[in-house]
């Protein structure tokens, strides 16, 4: 299945998602930060997996409108063209949030900072959107790392920390 490539960075696609994914974004939801930090990430078998991406990939179609639907991308490593994570965002109350994740192998090298840095640009040149959130938890260092070194800024607490781009 061709994949259509969205953005480009230095080391990363930031590409559509394809059906032929399926076998990697189930591995990826069963590594430990994933159960950890995004648990409704987390698939109990393939064909869950499966469904998730059949319903990402529908929204390809539609007009990207992140504050009634999710728009997801898979993050490839262009060295290898591997599968290492995605980044997102969707309707979160009355926001829209930025979520990603990269495999656990793949983390500490900045490919997180790069699409987050990246796709935040593109969204608010592209997308009818003013501001985007990054919601972490408070102990959740790597997140927050990445949403400082990406351009967000810290603005409000709760049981989570808000961080804005704009």
């Amino acid at each position: 299945m061709k994949k259509k490539i969205i953005l480009e960075t230095n080391n990363l696609y930031l590409r559509e998602f394809t059906i032929d994914d399926t076998d990697q974004i189930y591995e990826l939801s069963l590594e430990e930060g994933m159960k950890k930090w995004l648990p409704d990430q987390v698939y109990d078998s393939k064909e869950e997996a499966s469904q998730i991406l059949n319903f990402l990939i529908s929204q390809y179609d539609s007009i990207i409108e992140p504050n009634k639907s999710p728009y997801v991308l898979g993050l490839e490593l262009k060295e290898n063209n591997e599968l290492i994570g995605h980044i997102g965002l969707s309707p979160y109350q009355d926001v829209i949030e930025i979520g990603y994740a990269v495999g656990e192998k793949y983390q500490g090298f900045g490919y997180a900072t790069e699409a987050v840095n990246t796709f935040s640009n593109w969204a608010l040149k592209n997308i009818d959107i003013d501001n985007i959130w990054g919601i972490v938890a408070q102990n959740n260092k790597g997140s927050i790392k990445v949403l400082n070194k990406a351009g967000y800024t810290y603005h409000k607490k709760d049981k989570k920390l808000w961080y804005k781009y704009k």
